[in-house]
């Protein structure tokens, strides 16, 4: 059994009491209230050579966050669990003062978690909590719609696979190091018709399968609309594939959503709030995911077990 079949079961499980989403999207619903959860561990998400324990647990909020914005959310409160190697606790003295800064600029507050120790592994995990008065859903999406990403897709796995060859600063490594979370997108999300939305964390492909298999619809993919010149250029340098990134690198932590307002009216919008958008595809009634030249895609992103 492998991870998402074992999500899946779990969704099966009956319910105690009616809520509005649960299990099966980026963060739970219970009226106007969003709650997510996520963790990392030294070793699977990060390791020592590249990444502080503090920027782990700081990019353990940050990832939370990016669940919040894919449910057209806004953060409020978080608890944080901490797990820390015996005679490592003097690592956290500097941690205080991170937080705050990350608090201050997600306007967030840290309002309780717990602490623990271990062998010798890191292990930072968070429970965020926001509000939506209009939560999007992954299963919305809807034939004929527009496919769309907001920000840039491939830097972090990119920057990841150099950092574990030994590269200590890659041109990308702030994407995969601490993410930005940029919560302006929710303005471009309240002035159209958005459908679904996911964050996309385990891969572009990986990611959009769950709307397509929870909307019960297919999807064209242009790739060429992936394309990023400073990107490609860079790639290419080390004789890499950059659609291998784009398309199931994952960790790029960014809103994935569908749209059935127009394609002119949204990138128009997107461009006078100044936030980076890409149309990269449209939804079909057949459920298949493919390019617009009718080649099958095949999601390949990180999968934990």
């Amino acid at each position: 059994m492998n991870e998402f079949q074992f999500i899946e079961k779990l969704k099966n499980i009956p319910l105690n009491r009616d809520i509005r989403a649960g299990i099966k999207d980026d963060a739970a619903v219970i009226e106007n209230q969003l709650l997510c959860s996520d963790t990392l561990v030294e070793n699977t998400h990060f390791k020592l050579e590249y990444f502080s324990p503090i920027e782990a647990i700081i990019k353990s909020i940050l990832v939370n966050l990016s669940d919040i914005l894919a449910m057209n959310g806004k953060p409020s409160h978080y608890l944080l669990n901490l797990t820390v190697p015996k005679n490592q606790s003097n690592i956290l003295e500097n941690l205080p003062e991170e937080i705050e800064k990350i608090n201050k600029e997600y306007k967030i507050d840290l309002i309780g978690g717990d602490t623990t120790s271990s062998e010798n592994l890191w292990l930072s995990s968070v429970t965020m909590i926001g509000y939506s008065d209009n939560p999007i859903y992954r299963s919305g999406a809807k034939v004929g719609d527009n496919i769309y990403y907001c920000g840039s897709l491939g830097y972090s796995s990119f920057a990841l696979s150099l950092l574990l060859k030994g590269i200590k600063n890659p041109l990308f490594k702030n994407y995969h190091i601490k993410p930005n979370i940029d919560f302006n997108y929710l303005s471009l999300f309240n002035s159209i018709k958005v459908e679904s939305m996911i964050d996309i964390s385990d891969g572009f492909l990986n990611d959009l399968s769950h709307i397509l298999n929870q909307s019960n619809v297919g999807a064209v993919i242009d790739l060429d609309s992936f394309y990023d010149e400073i990107f490609f250029n860079e790639v290419d340098k080390y004789g890499d594939n950059p659609l291998k990134y784009i398309l199931n690198g994952g960790e790029d932590f960014i809103p994935l959503f569908t749209s059935s307002t127009d394609k002119e009216t949204i990138l128009n919008i997107a461009k006078k709030l100044n936030l980076p958008i890409v149309c990269c595809g449209y939804i079909i009634d057949e459920k298949i995911l493919i390019s617009t030249k009718g080649d099958s895609l095949e999601p390949k992103g990180y999968v934990h077990f």
